[in-house]
């Protein structure tokens, strides 16, 4: 046999073998493909699962937004029909209180019709609550701020609405706060200057919507110990933000620490009321 002649025998060796081995060799292919086939339709099924389940909670949270700026949207409605302003508010969103509280304000004023007010941090708010005591036809509104640039920015919305009568408008730096805090780091607690509150006695309605949270822990708890002897009996105390867990925290310490009753309205940023026995 040539070697030509065995190279033909290896070659034809080695595609009987192939054929013989064929069927083998495509049930590996078809057995391999099954189970890729499997573990591609058990992700894919999973990975549909999740898509759903995703698509859900943002069609809720979609529903749930729009539910919100509705409400907003229908209270600033019902509070622009209360309001008797020559110029527009400032703006309602971010910071400053939402129009929910605003109209609750603006009502609460009108149908208590309270003779002093004290609120830690200028802004729409003032607006609105002398715009209530205008109507009224009496009261005076005491407004706090730290900050000359905001404060100044509200006293022109003021003057352009004519109701300086109706507020006066306090800049108070902030300063360490001496006495006791619910935050334990006292170095790094601060609140209005206290001298700001030394003329101002008989307080029927208190908002405390400053200083901002990011000035320290619990920003806001000195508000009752600096004004509580200065509060009338049955005078209400208002916290905004109440949503956040140091408000809460802090309306509840408020609420025990000063025999106060407590009720949490359920608005857009959280709501404390707090009433003095």
């Amino acid at each position: 046999m040539t070697e030509r002649e065995n190279e033909n025998d290896k070659y034809i060796i080695n595609i009987l073998l192939l054929v013989y081995n064929t069927p083998n060799i495509l049930r590996q292919i078809m057995r391999y493909d099954t189970i890729q086939s499997k573990q591609i339709k058990k992700l894919f099924v999973e990975q549909n699962k999740k898509l759903h389940d995703m698509q859900s909670k943002i069609s809720a949270q979609i529903q749930y937004i729009e539910k919100l700026n509705f409400a907003q949207h229908e209270s600033f409605c019902w509070l622009s029909k209360r309001l008797k302003l020559q110029y527009s508010l400032p703006p309602t969103r971010g910071w400053p209180m939402s129009p929910d509280v605003l109209l609750r304000l603006h009502e609460y004023i009108s149908l208590t019709k309270p003779k002093k007010i004290v609120e830690f941090g200028s802004g729409v708010s003032t607006i609105v609550i002398c715009d209530a005591m205008r109507q009224n036809g009496f009261g005076l509104l005491y407004s706090i701020d730290h900050s000359e640039y905001f404060g100044d920015q509200t006293l022109q919305n003021i003057k352009k609405n004519s109701l300086e009568n109706f507020v006066d408008l306090r800049i108070a730096p902030l300063e360490l706060w001496r006495s006791k805090h619910i935050h334990n780091d006292k170095k790094s607690a601060f609140w209005y200057r206290k001298k700001c509150l030394n003329d101002i006695q008989n307080i029927d309605l208190l908002i405390v919507d400053g200083p901002p949270g990011i000035t320290c822990p619990f920003a806001r708890y000195p508000a009752m110990p600096a004004i509580y002897d200065k509060l009338n009996p049955n005078a209400q105390v208002w916290l905004d933000d109440t949503s956040r867990k140091e408000e809460k925290k802090i309306c509840e310490t408020w609420a025990d620490k000063y025999g106060m009753s407590l009720e949490y309205l359920p608005l857009e940023k959280g709501l404390g009321v707090l009433t003095k026995k």
